[in-house]
């Protein structure tokens, strides 16, 4: 009979503790509203994907991807490397832009990028560490929801590698990106961080790139031999571009509070009553992306 009373009183107290945790996370000074001239809105056949774009890391290619979306060119275009596990990549085609060699299209109206592959790192960004140790940075964390890598001691810092990132494809020169970009859909390829340009990412509807046809990795890199299989990219707007009765509107946890200290500590051990050897308390970067909510 103690033991059962001693364990309705932990269950108390952690029902409790949870129900303090939900109403910190509720109050709206816990979340960032996204900007909407930082929202893109991709729609392909399975639904439509919202992307948050960060200028701050990469200002010349959050440039370069809202002037080519609203040159609509990505409209009617497709995903047509789609590997699974890894990214699927959209543009004009694989052997067109920043993939072998250029198009005249591109050419003419879209000249390769400098390279940002990381940014001066600037205090009023308010970089949050993760609290553990990472394989491939110096520091990791987060910078208004991105997760982030960071040199201190360089002062530079970067956008991860994690499912959902939003990068520009490019040639085997650092200067090659133009047109092309990829999404992350599986494993986060660490390997690519601060050697491409990362400068976004998806903060819903990344299911539906997961339903996007594959191609065979062992076949021409991953590119979809038989274009008719190619899922189409059907539309891509900036929100701030619809009229204000048509923009979703999304907020993003603050990375910077108590509420998401709270959910990054019981990220790292979800289920306490579950675990034979408890796991230790250390959290891998890309599975500490900031909660996001749909606000319309």
């Amino acid at each position: 009979m103690k033991s059962n009373r001693l364990a309705l009183v932990a269950l108390l107290v952690f029902m409790a503790g949870a129900a303090k945790a939900a109403d910190t996370a509720a109050r709206p000074e816990n979340w960032r509203a996204v900007d909407p001239q930082n929202l893109v809105l991709m729609d392909v056949k399975y639904g439509r994907i919202a992307l948050e774009l960060a200028p701050e890391f990469a200002p010349r290619a959050v440039a370069r991807f809202k002037a080519l979306i609203r040159a609509h060119f990505y409209d009617g275009k497709s995903f047509y490397r789609v590997i699974d596990g890894f990214v699927a990549q959209g543009g004009i085609g694989e052997g067109t832009a920043a993939t072998g060699s250029y198009s005249p299209e591109v050419e003419k109206h879209w000249p390769p990028l400098p390279a940002e592959f990381d940014a001066p790192y600037a205090k009023g960004l308010g970089f949050t560490p993760l609290g553990n140790k990472d394989l491939y940075a110096p520091e990791v964390g987060h910078v208004n929801g991105f997760p982030v890598g960071r040199d201190p001691k360089a002062g530079r810092m970067w956008i991860i590698h994690c499912p959902g990132t939003l990068a520009f494809a490019r040639d085997n020169g650092a200067d090659t990106a133009t047109t092309e970009f990829y999404v992350v859909i599986g494993e986060a390829p660490r390997r690519l961080d601060r050697n491409l340009t990362a400068f976004g990412r998806v903060i819903d509807g990344l299911q539906y790139l997961q339903k996007l046809t594959r191609g065979d990795p062992d076949i021409a890199n991953g590119v979809i031999q038989d274009k008719a299989k190619a899922d189409k990219i059907l539309k891509v707007a900036i929100a701030a571009d619809l009229p204000e009765n048509e923009r979703p509107r999304y907020a993003v946890m603050r990375t910077d509070g108590p509420a998401f200290a709270a959910w990054k500590q019981k990220r790292k051990n979800p289920a306490p009553g579950f675990y034979v050897r408890t796991p230790p308390p250390v959290l891998d970067i890309c599975l500490a992306l900031p909660p996001v909510r749909r606000m319309n």
